[in-house]
C-alpha cells in the first residue's frame, strides 16, 4: 500500500513523542536509583552500616570468646590453685573446688590456692608498688556450696542477738532506714543508717553505697582487709603524718587516726579501673560476721570479746576467723555508717578492743560504737574493702 506524505508526518510525531517519553521515564528511574543508593537510609549507606555492624558484633564475639577461654582455661587448670599470678591486666572469675565463684581483681594473686571459699579466700597485691603484699578475703554474697552443705549468705545489715543469733526483726536491706542496736553496755539504744553519696553528713559516708550494693550482688561478694589497716611506720600519736597505708602481717598498726582520714585513706589506697577501695560500711562489717558464724565453728562469734589483753602494734594474733583478723580483737574500727541520734558523736566504729582501762572490756565484733568525728586514740584503727 502507498504511504502518502501526511501519514509519513503523523508517524515521524508518534516516534518523537514515545522519545521523549521514554528519556523522562529513563530520568525518573535514575532519579529513583540514585535516591535508592545514597542518602540517610540509600543502599550504599546502609551497606557500609551493616559492614561496620558486623565488624563490631565480630569484636564482640572475639572478646566473648576470650572471656569464655580464660574462664574455662581457669576451671580446667584447677580454678584458684594456678591459674591467678597478679599479672593479669583485668578482673579473673575463676572457681574452687566445690564452684564456687571468685573474681580476683587485676594485679591480684591467690594466696591460698588449695582452700574453698568457706575458709576464706586470700588475694595478695603484687602489682601495685606503693600497697604491694597487702591482702584480703572473699566474702561471699548469695548461695555458696561449702563441705557441710548449700549456705546462703545475704548482703545485709544484721543486728546480732546476745547468742549470736540473728534479730531479723531489726535487721534490714535498706541503707537509709535506721536500725536500732544497743552500746556495749546494752542499756542505751543507738540508731544508725548508710547514707546515700548525695546526702550531707558529718562523717565521711561511703563512696556510692548503692553502687556498692549492686556490683557486690551481681559480682557474687566482695574483699575485706585481712588486718586491720597497717602501716610500714609505727604511729605513736594523733599528730604524726599520715603515711602510706598497706594490709600486711608484719607492718605497725595504722591507729590515732579520724574518721574521715580513714575514709580518704581507704579510698585512695587504689585508684585502678579495675576495681574500686573504700572504708568499711555497716553491710560489708556485718555481712562478713554473717559469713563467720555460717562458715567457721564459731556460731557466736559476732559476741566475742577481745583475746588481746594488750594492744598489739604489729604482728598478728589468736582472734582469726575464716582468715579475718581482730574483729573481735586489737582496734575497734572506723566505719562509713552514722548514728542518728547523737550529733555530736556521729562517727560509728565497729569490733572489739584489747583491754584498754574503761574501754575494751565489753566489745565485740557486732558492736556499734558512736562516737566524734575527731576521736583518734590507740585503739581507734579502721579496715579497707575492695568492690569490683
Amino acid at each position: 500500500m502507498k504511504i502518502n506524505k501526511k501519514q509519513r508526518k503523523n508517524s515521524k510525531g508518534i516516534t518523537l513523542i514515545a522519545l521523549v517519553i521514554t528519556i523522562i521515564v529513563l530520568l525518573i528511574l535514575a532519579g529513583v536509583s540514585i535516591a535508592m543508593l545514597t542518602g540517610d537510609n540509600g543502599i550504599l549507606t546502609q551497606a557500609q552500616k551493616a559492614k561496620e555492624e558486623t565488624e563490631n558484633a565480630q569484636a564482640n564475639e572475639e572478646n566473648v570468646l576470650d572471656s569464655y577461654e580464660q574462664y574455662i582455661g581457669g576451671l580446667t587448670n584447677g580454678g584458684t590453685l594456678i591459674t591467678v599470678t597478679g599479672e593479669e591486666t583485668t578482673n579473673t572469675t575463676v572457681k574452687d573446688s566445690l564452684e564456687n565463684k571468685v573474681t580476683v581483681p587485676a594485679g591480684f594473686k591467690v594466696v591460698n590456692s588449695g582452700d574453698n571459699v568457706e575458709d576464706g579466700i586470700i588475694i595478695e597485691d603484687v602489682s601495685h608498688s606503693a600497697t604491694a603484699g597487702s591482702q584480703f578475703v572473699w566474702i561471699p554474697v548469695g548461695t555458696i556450696q561449702t563441705t557441710k552443705g548449700e549456705k546462703k549468705i545475704d548482703l545485709k545489715r544484721y543486728v546480732f542477738n546476745s547468742d549470736g543469733s540473728i534479730n531479723e526483726e531489726k535487721s534490714t536491706t535498706e541503707p537509709e532506714t535506721q536500725i536500732e542496736d544497743y552500746t556495749v553496755n546494752n542499756e542505751t539504744p543507738i540508731y544508725c543508717y548508710e547514707a546515700l553519696k548525695d546526702n550531707t553528713t558529718s562523717n565521711t559516708h561511703a563512696k556510692d553505697i548503692e553502687t556498692f550494693i549492686s556490683k557486690v550482688k551481681l559480682d557474687g561478694g566482695y574483699y575485706l582487709a585481712r588486718y586491720e589497716a597497717r602501716t610500714a611506720e609505727q604511729r605513736t600519736k594523733w599528730s604524726d603524718e599520715l603515711k602510706t597505708m598497706t594490709i600486711k602481717a608484719n607492718d605497725f598498726i595504722y591507729n590515732y587516726v579520724s574518721q574521715s582520714q580513714a575514709a580518704n585513706l581507704s579510698r585512695n589506697m587504689y585508684n585502678d579501673t579495675n576495681f574500686t577501695s573504700d572504708l568499711v560500711n555497716s553491710y560489708a562489717w556485718d555481712t562478713a560476721i554473717y559469713f563467720i558464724q555460717t562458715c567457721s565453728d564459731d556460731n557466736d562469734y559476732s559476741r566475742q570479746t577481745s583475746l588481746n589483753n594488750v594492744f598489739l602494734e604489729k604482728g598478728i594474733s589468736e582472734d582469726r576467723k575464716c582468715n579475718i583478723y581482730d574483729l573481735a580483737s586489737n582496734c575497734e574500727e572506723w566505719s562509713t555508717e552514722t548514728c542518728a541520734n547523737d550529733s555530736t558523736m556521729p562517727g560509728i566504729a565497729r569490733g572489739g578492743i584489747f583491754s584498754y582501762p574503761n574501754v575494751g572490756s565489753n566489745f565485740y565484733p557486732a558492736s556499734r560504737d558512736n562516737n566524734s568525728l575527731g576521736d583518734s586514740y590507740q585503739y581507734i584503727s579502721f579496715r579497707p574493702l575492695l568492690y569490683l
